[in-house]
């Protein structure tokens, strides 16, 4: 089961504080002068997937050779290449804040992402508790959390119409304004596959239990040892994402746009420093929950991330104009979506307290 109520309260405070950081990564792009996304996004990429986890992890992990060379292959082959889908469903995240904004990306992204994340691990690893009533409050908080992503979809949907631009009644208005309206819609598209995809990487976290139990047991600290995991996993999402960034350089022919100094070395080196925080703060809060915490985590964590890109969207202007009926739908999103991660971070305790198994 669960551990106890004060390990709980701190792994979702870890998890939410891990989301709060994850979801104000998307400003960078804002700020960009220079470079254009996907310079950004590949400095970011291989500084958050590659070398901050390989950096933590020879740190943090005792004997992490003699770790590596110890385990099993197809244990290491399967982090690897759910690390692999991941960084396809990274890419399509970047493409989706992009086209579609920092709000109206996470809702969809991550809200999928909290219904695969979650169900996939409990249909896979634990399928025995699928039908028990902690599985069916699971499901139950799932589909809550998925209900509070299409409110925050439709709260961006009618933010964007209220916003549309001024000019679309002016000569060439509605040709920009078709122009902008299907680059949000393929930003949609964008989000959608984001959230198929990046859930992949819980379950390189779920399927790499043998490699954090040899890390323990050449004496690294349990929360520590699931480094390991998180470097094998994200170097494979960072090939993905440094090669599409690659082609698309290659195909502008912009790679001279690195050459010059530029506030957008320390804009990109930010985001890679803080990008990991969140996944790290990810594993070590699903290991203070205890049992079944990379299914109850991974929504929690989207859930959070949702709430902290449309504060930080907020922040930077993205609601400005947009009157009280999106940001009322947003406040009763944000209302579901916390009600849901209390279903999801105590359902041991309410399937204990309703008398099931």
């Amino acid at each position: 089961m669960f551990g106890d109520s004060a390990h709980i309260v701190f792994g979702i405070a870890l998890i939410s504080l891990g989301a709060f950081i994850d979801g104000g990564l998307g400003l960078g792009l804002k700020w960009i002068r220079v470079w254009r996304w996907e310079h950004l996004w590949m400095v970011y990429s291989v500084i958050s997937f590659c070398f901050m986890p390989w950096i933590l992890s020879f740190v943090t992990v005792n004997d992490l050779t003699g770790v590596l060379a110890a385990a099993s292959g197809l244990d290491i082959f399967r982090v690897f290449i759910f690390g692999f889908g991941f960084g396809f469903g990274a890419v399509f995240f970047g493409l989706a804040l992009k086209m579609a904004g920092m709000g109206l990306s996470y809702a969809i992204a991550t809200g999928l992402g909290a219904a695969v994340g979650s169900l996939s691990p409990l249909v896979l690893l634990h399928r025995e508790e699928l039908f028990t009533m902690q599985g069916r409050i699971i499901i139950g908080g799932v589909l809550l959390a998925v209900v509070g992503v299409l409110f925050c979809s439709w709260a961006g949907h009618l933010k964007d119409k209220l916003t549309a631009p001024a000019e679309a009644g002016s000569p060439g208005g509605e040709v920009k304004q078709w122009r902008l309206d299907i680059h949000v819609k393929y930003g949609v598209i964008a989000a959608v596959l984001s959230g198929l995809l990046n859930p992949m990487i819980n379950l390189s976290f779920a399927y790499g239990a043998p490699l954090a139990e040899l890390a323990e047991q050449r004496g690294t600290l349990p929360f520590l040892a699931l480094n390991v995991i998180w470097a094998i996993g994200m170097t494979a999402g960072s090939l993905v994402n440094a090669a599409y960034c690659a082609y698309v350089i290659t195909k502008k022919k912009t790679w001279g746009l690195f050459v010059p100094p530029s506030r957008d070395y320390l804009i990109g080196l930010g985001m890679g420093l803080l990008g990991p925080m969140g996944l790290l703060l990810y594993g070590v809060g699903t290991w203070k929950i205890g049992n079944l915490g990379e299914v109850i985590g991974f929504p929690m964590l989207s859930s959070m991330g949702i709430l902290s890109a449309n504060l930080w969207g907020a922040v930077s202007g993205e609601w400005a104009g947009s009157g009280r009926k999106p940001l009322g739908m947003m406040a009763i999103a944000v209302a579901i979506l916390v009600s849901a991660m209390f279903v999801l971070g105590w359902s041991g305790h309410l399937a204990d307290a309703w008398g099931h198994p």
